[in-house]
């Protein structure tokens, strides 16, 4: 429940203070944020939704390393929602590993490009380390890397520029995880 409310709170301070016209050359990318959100939230029925979607992003635009920490973030919603204890394991895994993906992906040109008004490269770290952050460490040993990525967010030059909603969502996972207190 810890991981559903978390992702609930990134989600909806990203998604409300970064919301663009549907109009706009995103509007795919979104619209699977919105399912995501309602993944986060908890609507089990959006889970798979949003999976579908960002699937369909990335076989669109397999270089975007945004579109692959959300399908991860969304991979890993299912193995929070599955029955089977090695179901749990095996969607958690599969949602790491395409975050793993997306970050390893993230080149100079992404600190340049604006999703929603946010850098994308700062968006996909804060997208990974809330899940990480989020996922049990006893298993998947993620929670340094989540404060890591968090503490490279903060320190990104571009972070002071970002929308709002964005930049309290990292103070918000900064919070959490301890690094406010550290001054990091």
């Amino acid at each position: 429940m810890e991981f559903a409310n978390a992702l609930v709170t990134f989600a909806l301070g990203v998604g409300v203070a970064c919301a663009q016209p549907a109009g706009a050359p995103d509007a795919a990318f979104a619209q699977a944020a919105q399912l995501a959100q309602r993944a986060a939230g908890g609507d089990t029925s959006a889970v798979e939704g949003s999976i579908e979607a960002f699937q369909g992003l990335v076989a669109q635009a397999p270089a975007n390393p945004l579109y692959r920490t959300y399908l991860g973030m969304t991979l890993s919603l299912k193995g929070r929602d599955a029955w089977m204890p090695w179901s749990k394991v095996k969607y958690t895994e599969r949602g790491l590993d395409e975050i793993d993906r997306g970050l390893g992906a993230l080149k100079p040109e992404h600190d340049r490009a604006l999703m929603r008004g946010v850098p994308l490269a700062l968006e996909a770290r804060l997208v990974a380390a809330r899940t990480f952050l989020r996922v049990p460490d006893d298993i998947f040993h993620r929670r340094a890397d989540g404060r890591k990525l968090l503490a490279q967010v903060l320190a990104d030059p571009q972070f002071p520029g970002a929308p709002e909603g964005f930049r309290e969502a990292v103070q918000r996972a900064a919070t959490e995880a301890g690094l406010r207190e550290a001054g990091r």
